[in-house]
């Protein structure tokens, strides 16, 4: 018995997926994807021993794609802090950064002191503040990053954000609870036809296949969206 329920968690990781190469909607990751399977063990193991690469925790073909399309001049912000913030603050041309756990925030500006990292704009904020930022002006970004706490109220959010034109990437898009499927639908309602891009990739830290999903938003104003705030 014991060793039938190692066995398990060792094959599917969390329980809730048929295995570590499947996402939490089933998804088989396809034979390209398994170029990163030894980056992602290799890092994996580094963290048991307490090191973080400087990568982003984001999936290594959708990191790929991203720095692909980033500009130099792109505002960026995102929901969820991290080695992400490093990647972005570097490619883009400043970053506003929302994290919610305290420890985490301390270690990470400290971190971004360290690195003389003058171009990101951390924000602390609690769950009940979490996208509350009245400072910030609608569409004046040029890319969200989704990957907090209550990703259907930031997705909402990150509709206002973005200019028309602009993108919307969700992490962890195949999670299935209401708020993740919320996320998921908004956001693929509001993008452009044909624009959304699933990418099932393996991701630094941790062994196991997960997905992200980027989305482009039409050549509109954001106020046709229609999206209200709770």
């Amino acid at each position: 018995m014991i060793f039938r329920s190692l066995w398990k968690r060792l094959i599917t990781g969390d329980g809730l997926r048929k295995t570590r190469f499947h996402t939490f909607r089933g998804n088989c990751i396809d034979l390209a994807g398994l170029v990163h399977l030894p980056h992602c063990i290799w890092s994996s193991l580094l963290r048991v021993f307490g090191y973080r690469l400087p990568v982003p925790w984001l999936g290594y073909r959708a990191v790929k794609y991203l720095k692909q399309i980033i500009q130099p001049e792109w505002r960026i912000i995102e929901y969820g802090s991290g080695m992400s913030s490093l990647f972005f603050a570097k490619h883009g041309k400043d970053l506003v950064s929302v994290e919610s756990d305290r420890q985490w925030f301390d270690h990470m500006k400290t971190l971004f002191s360290k690195k003389s990292i003058t171009n990101i704009d951390y924000r602390f904020r609690d769950v009940c503040r979490y996208t509350s930022h009245s400072d910030l002006i609608e569409n004046s970004f040029d890319l969200c990053i989704v990957d907090g706490l209550v990703r259907d109220e930031s997705a909402k959010q990150a509709l206002k954000l973005v200019r028309p034109g602009g993108y919307i990437f969700m992490d962890n898009s195949d999670v299935q609870n209401s708020e993740y499927l919320t996320a998921r639908n908004i956001l693929q309602e509001a993008a452009i036809k044909d624009s959304v891009r699933i990418f099932n990739d393996f991701y630094p830290f941790r062994v196991g296949v997960n997905e992200g999903m980027l989305v482009q938003l039409p050549e509109i104003s954001a106020s046709q969206y229609q999206v209200q705030s709770c």
